[in-house]
């Protein structure tokens, strides 16, 4: 009854926030405003309908600007690494709903649902619930958790019709990024307020995806301040269990938030921005008990309440220079059934891009971020000690220098990183582009990176299981975190080919291979006595870094244009890893973290205009097996059906997983119970309002 009333009660807030949100959006675009309306820049601006993928040339999308592969805007023809672009349009026509699923149209990207509302999401292996060695950024703020080493997927339920692309690098970034972009790094870059002007509502609801919505009122104020409000609301099914049942992890939440940008100068902008948000999502866990059974599966809530504020000035001194300075705040306060811990971040970081002369393009900066957390242990898990404060600070410097004018480029870089546990870190790295001809380059990189322990490596004492004996004795095997516990590090060496072939068919190609030292392991210790809570044998697991290996493999992907109203998109990746235990490790159980990736992935999306104002989409994703944790290789397939009969209304039919009632994607390593992912359908509604 008390969970009832809850959900009620929540149901009930999330009504009335968006209700006060598309109300002041409508009253707004009636007129309630009375400063001057100024005409969007934005070639798809929220009064008008959505940009058409399939009408812009394969050349214009080859020379879209990125910044996350050099912290400076360059086309993606120049960038010497692996980088993949997500376009708002690519979203749109997705027909996805949430952030980890959009990132399945990234060739190259790992994405496994554990269940109705957990991920697994990496970049070229190291999979896991916690992928600790992705980098996940939010407009250069970082998503990846100090405490526990990786992204909550779940609480990252972004209004999508407010993203403007997302850049995403295969391969490290750690000299620009820092520590712990390792593998990969994401960087989701929300549209500017300028281009979101008017009203927007979108609405639905269906099979799994039981019911959605979310408001947003875009407009400027004068002519150097614009602004934007936005609150959106979702209440997600549940999957299937191993016998087929409901395994009841389904989910809500609630999410609010706003974003200014100011023209103060013709030199100096601002922007600020910031969200709060409520998540409830259920699951099943395993938990150790020293009771009979010893080790049951409740189905549990874990609430997540939250709330950031960013801010960043730019004062730009030359078209090719600039100077930034960014603050964020960052809180989270998260109860589940083993822990309660609060986190507060504070990060600043400041960075200047400078052209000296003809032949040298050099960006450096700085960065300080300062965490505190508290953790109060409900069940088996608890930190030691329960709150503790660190700071992490680094200072990073790069190139661009001309070997060639328009020819060759060679960018050197480094950064030195002080982590609060392990001391000084130092992360070089350098890239060669050759531009072949106007339409076609080659580029070779190596970098090295580290990922750095956190919170639970250090203090960590989590009850994994608890064993009965003869006699009535018990035996715990805990895991516990160690001052030992110290950064794994990657070589990394990569080579890509990049060209526009013609008009209508672009190639990008890379490959790469890694060499990987002091890989994280479990190392078994003493045995000892406890008489708390009753009293028992304790088998301790230590963390170390005890592991070594390799790993290559590398990524395609063509885009093609067949027909004026056809587009298509293929990509494939390729992944293999070996490795080895140091000698005197007795961790053979790290070895399978090798088959926590698919060796193969395979993607092709089609993209078709049909008369009438329809649009037909479809997806395919080929997903290989992961043969250590026994998870067949599986296919998924998407369609979306779109039509515009207004220029302000959109309505979509969309499925997905449409090919078998349900199929298992990943077996979880953190004692979360994986479920079955289940078919799908929706329909969403789109209305735009204009200023």
């Amino acid at each position: 009854m008390e969970k009832n009333c809850s959900a009620r009660t929540l149901r009930t807030l999330i009504t009335g926030i968006g209700g006060l949100v598309f109300l002041f959006a409508c009253e707004m675009a009636k007129g309630g405003t009375s400063q001057a309306a100024k005409p969007s820049q934005s070639p798809q601006s929220s009064q008008t309908p959505p940009g058409d993928l399939t009408q812009v040339s394969i050349e214009n999308l080859m020379n879209m600007e990125i910044s996350s592969a050099s912290k400076k805007e360059q086309r993606i023809s120049r960038t010497a690494a692996a980088v993949f672009v997500l376009t708002q349009e690519d979203i749109r026509r997705s027909g996805m709903t949430t952030l980890p699923d959009v990132l399945r149209l990234v060739p190259g990207l790992e994405v496994a649902q554990i269940n109705a509302n957990n991920w697994a999401v990496t970049s070229r292996g190291f999979n896991g619930r916690f992928a600790d060695k992705l980098l996940v950024l939010i407009d250069g703020r970082s998503l990846y958790s100090p405490e526990f080493a990786g992204v909550f997927w779940q609480v990252q339920d972004l209004m999508l019709e407010d993203i403007d692309r997302i850049e995403v690098i295969c391969g490290p970034g750690a000299t620009l990024w820092g520590a712990n972009a390792v593998t990969g790094v994401v960087n989701i870059l929300t549209k500017k307020a300028k281009d979101t002007p008017g009203g927007l509502f979108t609405a639905g609801g269906g099979i799994q995806e039981r019911g959605f919505t979310g408001a947003r009122y875009g407009a400027p104020h004068g002519d150097k301040l614009d602004y934007r409000l936005y609150g959106n609301y979702f209440d997600r099914g549940e999957f299937q269990n191993v016998a087929g049942r409901a395994a009841g992890d389904n989910w809500d939440g609630v999410r609010s938030g706003f974003r200014i940008d100011a023209q103060t100068t013709s030199k100096d902008s601002l922007i600020l921005e910031g969200d709060i948000y409520r998540d409830a999502a259920n699951s099943q866990n395993h938990v150790a008990t020293f009771t009979p059974p010893f080790n049951t599966t409740p189905l549990t809530q874990t609430t997540s309440l939250g709330g950031d504020v960013l801010g960043r000035w730019t004062r730009t001194y030359s078209p090719l220079s600039e100077f930034s300075l960014q603050m964020y705040y960052d809180s989270l306060s998260r109860d589940d059934v083993v822990v309660n811990a609060d986190l507060h971040v504070f990060d600043i970081d400041f960075q200047d891009h400078l052209s000296r002369g003809p032949r040298h393009d050099f960006i450096w900066g700085g960065n300080y971020r300062t965490t505190t957390d508290s953790v109060s242990a409900i069940g088996s898990v608890s930190l030691s000690p329960a709150s503790l404060r660190t700071n992490l600070a680094s200072i990073f410097l790069q190139d661009e220098i001309v070997i060639v004018p328009n020819r060759l480029w060679f960018t050197p870089g480094i950064r030195f990183e002080h982590s609060p546990f392990t001391g000084l870190n130092v992360e070089p790295s350098g890239r060669l582009l050759w531009s072949v001809s106007k339409n076609q380059s080659l580029w070779v990189s190596a970098a090295q990176a580290d990922r750095t322990p956190q919170r639970f490596e250090r203090g960590l004492h989590d009850i994994t299981a608890v064993i009965p004996g003869p006699g009535g004795s018990l035996t715990s095997v805990d895991l516990l975190g160690s001052p030992s516990a110290g950064d794994e590090q990657m070589l990394d060496f990569e080579a890509g080919y990049r060209a526009q072939v013609t008009k209508l068919v672009s190639v990008d190609l890379s490959t790469f291979y890694d060499h990987y030292k002091d890989l994280q392991t479990r190392e078994p210790g003493s045995p000892f006595f406890l008489a708390n809570p009753v009293p028992h044998v304790v088998v301790p697991l230590f963390y170390a870094n005890e592991m070594h290996g390799t790993g290559y493999g590398g990524e395609f992907s063509i885009a093609w244009k067949p027909a004026v109203f056809w587009k298509l998109d293929a990509g494939y990746s390729f992944l293999h890893q070996v490795f080895q235990l140091n000698p005197g490790s007795q961790d053979p159980s790290s070895l399978l973290s090798a088959g926590d990736s698919p060796r193969n992935q395979f993607q092709l999306r089609s993209q078709f205009n049909l008369p009438h104002r329809t649009e037909f989409d479809t997806s395919v994703f080929c997903v290989g097996r992961l043969p250590d944790q026994s998870v067949p290789a599986y296919t998924r397939f998407d369609l979306r059906l779109g039509w515009h009969p207004l220029e302000s209304l959109d309505f979509d039919l969309i499925g997905q997983n449409l090919l078998a009632p349900s199929h298992l994607e990943f077996l979880n390593n953190t004692g979360l119970v994986p479920s079955y992912v289940t078919r799908g359908a929706f329909v969403r509604l789109t209305w735009r309002i204009s200023h």
